[in-house]
């Protein structure tokens, strides 16, 4: 059964994405992803050799992942490409000492402190990057939340993803995060319906929406799942979905039973393939861009 959302969105749709790539200055790669009304910058900065030498590690790269607390805002001119306009004009506080207040909250968790966000994306970039390749080195990524509605924590990793792919970043594939909101069928029943199978989840029907907003994640009852899955090979070569090759997971909300955990990976591949495609478009504009800046 499939139940109605908020927004008469279908189940299965993404909201508007809209990227641009080098929106900063002063970093070596960075990005800009909207995702409906979440809007997620990120800077990169690295390989660079660490300032403390007790975090190197000699045989490869140690990444590191913080939100900022400051406003990140694009240079003068913007970027030099995307698939969307520029973002805001200024200059580049990620590394200023005065901080200002931060923009948007963080993504929300189901009570997971800052730090176990950032360990989550920390692993799930960790397991793409081809860290032997820069032994000794730091690869910090700095994240911050402009605007929250919805699918945080998986539009941030996307636009990490992004920026690292900006900052020449050597990766073995690509990790995407699609965001699921699992609806079991005893929350949409009566009382007494949900009383009688409130023990029993097998027999729950279930939707599965993709790409929640923050109406739609904050409803009583729902579960949250954000699954990381390597786009490699048939997804990001050839277009057509194949067997999605999951990394991580992140799961808040109300308890979700392993039936809806598998539904939510079936939906993955559709939701991988499109943010693939996107990703590679807002790749191929920016370089088109450049070519044409080059011999102009």
């Amino acid at each position: 059964m499939t139940y109605p959302r908020p927004n008469n969105r279908e189940p299965s749709a993404l909201r508007p994405l809209s990227a641009t790539l080098s929106p900063l200055h002063h970093t070596d790669g960075s990005a800009s992803l909207q995702c409906g009304n979440t809007h997620v910058m990120v800077g990169v900065y690295g390989p660079i050799a660490p300032r403390v030498s007790q975090r190197e590690w000699m045989d490869g790269a140690v990444v590191s992942v913080v939100f900022s607390k400051g406003i990140m805002t694009a240079g003068v001119g913007g970027g030099a490409g995307g698939v969307s306009s520029d973002v805001g004009n200024g200059r580049d506080d990620v590394a200023d000492g005065g901080r200002k207040p931060l923009a948007a909250p963080l993504p929300s968790g189901g009570g997971a402190s800052e730090r176990e966000l950032e360990n989550f994306l920390v692993d799930a970039l960790s397991s793409c990057i081809m860290l032997e390749r820069y032994p000794r080195c730091v690869i910090q990524v700095v994240i911050q939340i402009l605007q929250a509605d919805g699918s945080v924590l998986g539009t941030a990793l996307n636009c990490a993803v992004l920026a690292l792919m900006d900052a020449g970043v050597a990766m073995t594939g690509l990790p995407v995060a699609c965001t699921c909101l699992v609806v079991e069928w005893r929350n949409k029943c009566q009382q007494q319906q949900q009383q009688q199978y409130e023990d029993d989840l097998q027999v729950n029907e279930r939707s599965i929406w993709i790409d929640p907003n923050a109406e739609e994640e904050s409803a009583e009852g729902h579960s949250v799942v954000v699954l990381v899955a390597e786009a490699s090979g048939g997804a990001a070569t050839t277009g057509s979905p194949s067997e999605p090759l999951l990394i991580s997971s992140f799961t808040y909300g109300a308890p979700m039973s392993m039936q809806g955990l598998l539904q939510c990976v079936e939906n993955v591949r559709q939701c991988n393939v499109a943010t693939v495609a996107f990703m590679r478009m807002a790749v191929e504009q920016k370089v088109q861009q450049e070519v044409v800046t080059l011999w102009s």
